[in-house]
């Protein structure tokens, strides 16, 4: 599925992204979580987009010390991305705001309560 963006660009989601990059804004401030950072901690997050809206993300973020993974699906819906997970018998939806630019793309999600803000970069492997 490829998505228009605003310059006539072109998303192609499909394929896998890596996280280097990870923002999080609360009211208290902003920190940032830089590439080198990532790696230093042994943290990674990858992204697959595949045919026919399947998904799967792998990730070590959680603080578990183990890789999860998780299976679903993505669509795009007006200027959403929206990845279902299923988590045990769960279905949970996720909605990023979405921008790409220099073959990055930045997903930003916002807490249910509005208190956080978490802005993540992806690049996309070859």
């Amino acid at each position: 599925m490829a998505v228009s963006v605003s310059n006539a660009q072109v998303v192609d989601f499909k394929g896998t992204w890596t996280m280097y990059d990870m923002t999080y804004v609360t009211g208290e401030g902003t920190q940032k979580m830089t590439e080198d950072q990532m790696k230093a901690n042994g943290m990674s997050t990858d992204l697959f987009f595949m045919e026919e809206g399947k998904f799967k993300q792998t990730s070590n973020m959680s603080g578990s010390g183990t890789m999860d993974s998780y299976e679903g699906t993505w669509k795009i819906a007006e200027s959403k991305l929206i990845i279902t997970l299923k988590i045990g018998e769960q279905n949970i939806d996720v909605d990023y705001t979405y921008e790409f630019k220099e073959n990055v793309l930045v997903l930003t999600r916002t807490s249910p309560d509005g208190t956080m803000k978490i802005v993540s970069s992806y690049r996309k492997k070859q």
